[in-house]
């Protein structure tokens, strides 16, 4: 039982009124009294009870008017609801006491043995039993003892006995140890004073195992429940065995977790919120008194973790969004209207970017109602669909401002990789980037902090800006540095690279604009050095860089291309053809091996420029050769004539 929820059922702690007088004597119409009360409550685990005992002592102090009496008969008092073997005497024996339900308060009426006349005092002790039942509110069993203690009458003293062993804890107003009894000391206002008991002994689980096949792999589910509370393990395994399968299709990822998913039966740590353990355990605690709507929204956090999700508010609040989700296909209670909830926590609100550790308990309650009724209210306008995606997103590390078709590659997406937890700010990005709607107002209204909210101005004119950049350069998309200072919120910054990536993207169309002319195609890493550094000198140099080969290029595509002198086409015959090396050029360019274009055009221009020298010799050689025949023809001829003589 939360804390709240104890002082809304307090009921008035006594009830007094005046009985029935003789014919003829009238009452006074006031009733004053006081009623000093001791109550010690005997904590009996081991018998699953709670003796109650209320010591009173009761004064009429109201004076006799002339002509009447001011007389009781009985006195009332209101007892737990759950009281039984409610009894009652005084000095001289038992009294007749009658238990009914009125005004929605359970009210012991004990019939006095005598009228109780101006000034006089009667000491009444009323008992009464509270029983361990399945009411999580009234527990007393050898594991767990949970029950409201207050006072009674006027003024009141409370004592709680609860044998050795037990971890105590004391919610609401205090109980001191005196000795191993809690005491209060004196209540001089019973009625505004109430302490919510808790006593823990370490004990004995029964574990309870399943194992549930996912679309991510199969989870290992343990449950372990107090020993003398199985039925609460059985009702929780079966419950998040059906629950599993339906969770991971709402949250849109894959099961998460390797090793066993271990619930463990606990007490309530925060009776705020959903008493949730500190993120990262193996184990999930789930408090026994909690709805079964606890246990959803603490299993979606097996997918909703800190690595995924940053932001408090944005982390419990989906957490209760899909558990809602699930426990409405499971038949499950919700245990609040969140917004109904938040209203009624309106004192203790705050911005939920905001939600810190240290809120207190009617901020902790604040926070959790509003963030789930903000975030229901979002997937209504945006679509489930649209949530999930963005977990998606998130998950294989693809940033807010990531165009909506790229599919993350680890190996050459910058953004690809380890996700980076969303806060509330990539959440908005994220969001309108995949739904293209603006949800800008109602975060500045409920959730950005001031900071973020003084920021949004120059937010809107950084993404139109986007917009237009990212047309220019169409499937280049924008550059890393880019996305990077939009996605940190730093919009002068983005503007100002926004800048100069338009006019590098404008340098960039002249560049291919020219290879196209010449028929080279851009080698990938012109776009790779425009994600990586937008228009910064890194990628200004590789503009230069290929801007050169492609002029070298042209230039001698164009040398080449010409007409011919007869020497040159001589010197070409049998030997290299420079436009063989443009096409080595080409081929290089396109994979990125400017130093090996440049290499080949530079050989093209050099086997070009020695083709005339070349043909020159050759003629040279020709002729040589010629003369040479000629002389040895003429040589032949000669030494034949003469041997002919000889003859």
């Amino acid at each position: 039982m939360t804390l709240a929820r104890t002082v809304r059922l307090l009921p008035v702690a006594a009830f007094l009124a005046f009985s029935m007088l003789p014919i003829g004597v009238r009452p006074s119409l006031a009733a004053e009294y006081t009623l000093e009360s001791e109550a010690t409550y005997d904590v009996r685990p081991a018998d699953g009870r709670i003796a109650v005992t209320v010591d009173l002592e009761f004064t009429n102090t109201t004076p006799d008017p002339d002509g009447r009496f001011s007389v009781f008969e009985e006195l009332r008092l209101a007892i737990h609801d759950e009281a039984v073997e409610v009894t009652a005497s005084d000095a001289e024996g038992d009294l007749e006491v009658e238990v009914a339900v009125e005004g929605g308060v359970n009210v012991a009426t004990v019939t006095l043995r005598d009228e109780l006349r101006y000034e006089d005092t009667v000491a009444v002790t009323v008992e009464y039993a509270l029983l361990d039942s399945a009411d999580p509110q009234l527990r007393v069993r050898p594991s767990v003892v949970v029950f409201p203690a207050w006072g009674f009458g006027t003024t009141a003293s409370v004592r709680v006995t609860i044998p050795s062993g037990y971890e105590i804890r004391v919610d609401g107003d205090a109980l001191d140890d005196d000795s191993g009894t809690l005491v209060s000391g004196p209540i001089e206002d019973p009625s505004r004073w109430l302490a919510l008991v808790t006593a823990v002994q370490p004990t004995e689980f029964t574990t309870f195992s399943a194992t549930v096949p996912l679309e991510g792999g199969t989870a290992d589910l343990s449950v372990r429940a107090f020993a003398d509370d199985e039925p609460w393990g059985e009702r929780t395994l079966s419950l998040i065995s059906e629950a599993l399968p339906l969770l991971e299709a709402e949250i849109g990822l894959p099961y998460p977790r390797v090793g066993q998913l271990v619930l463990v039966e606990a007490v309530t740590a925060d009776a705020s919120g959903f008493g949730e353990q500190a993120p990262g355990g193996t184990e999930l605690a789930i408090a026994f008194d909690q709805p079964a709507f606890t246990a959803l929204h603490q299993v979606s956090h097996v997918w909703l973790s800190p690595e995924l999700v940053e932001a408090r508010w944005l982390r419990e609040g989906l957490a209760s969004v899909v558990a809602a989700q699930v426990a409405t296909q499971l038949e499950v209670e919700l245990p609040y209207d969140p917004a109904a909830r938040a209203q009624e926590q309106a004192d203790a609100s705050f911005r939920l970017d905001a939600w810190s550790a240290d809120a207190g308990p009617d901020g902790e309650a604040f926070g959790y109602a509003a963030s789930w009724a903000f975030l229901a209210e979002v997937e209504e306008v945006v679509g489930a669909d649209a949530v999930r995606t963005v977990l998606a997103r998130v998950e294989q590390g693809v940033g807010p401002y990531e165009s909506t078709d790229v599919e993350p590659d680890p190996a050459t997406d910058p953004d690809g990789g380890a996700p980076t937890p969303l806060t509330t700010r990539t959440f908005l990005d994220q969001l309108e980037t995949v739904s293209a709607s603006s949800l800008t107002e109602g975060f500045a209204g409920r959730v950005l902090t001031d900071a973020d909210i003084a920021l949004l101005p120059a937010r809107e004119e950084a993404r139109t800006a986007f917009d237009q950049l990212t047309a220019v350069a169409g499937s280049w998309g924008a550059p890393d540095p880019v996305r990077g200072a939009l996605t940190a919120w730093q919009f002068e910054d983005a503007r100002a690279l926004m800048d100069e990536a338009t006019d590098w993207l404008g340098r960039r169309d002249a560049l291919l604009e020219a290879m196209q002319e010449v028929g080279l195609s851009a080698p990938d890493r012109l776009q790779q050095a425009y994600r990586a550094y937008g228009g910064g000198p890194e990628a200004l140099a590789e503009l230069a860089a290929e801007r050169a080969v492609v002029e070298a290029y042209a230039s001698t595509a164009r040398d080449l291309n010409g007409e011919r002198t007869f020497l040159e086409r001589i010197g070409l015959i049998g030997g290299q053809d420079p436009a063989e090396q443009l096409n080595v050029a080409n081929g290089r360019f396109a994979d990125g091996d400017l130093r090996g274009a440049i290499d080949a055009v530079s050989e093209a221009q050099r086997i070009a420029a020695s083709a005339e020298t070349g043909g020159i010799v050759r003629i040279a050689s020709a002729g040589l050769v010629a003369l040479l025949v000629l002389v040895f023809a003429v040589l032949l001829v000669r030494r034949r004539a003469t041997y002919t003589g000889a003859r």
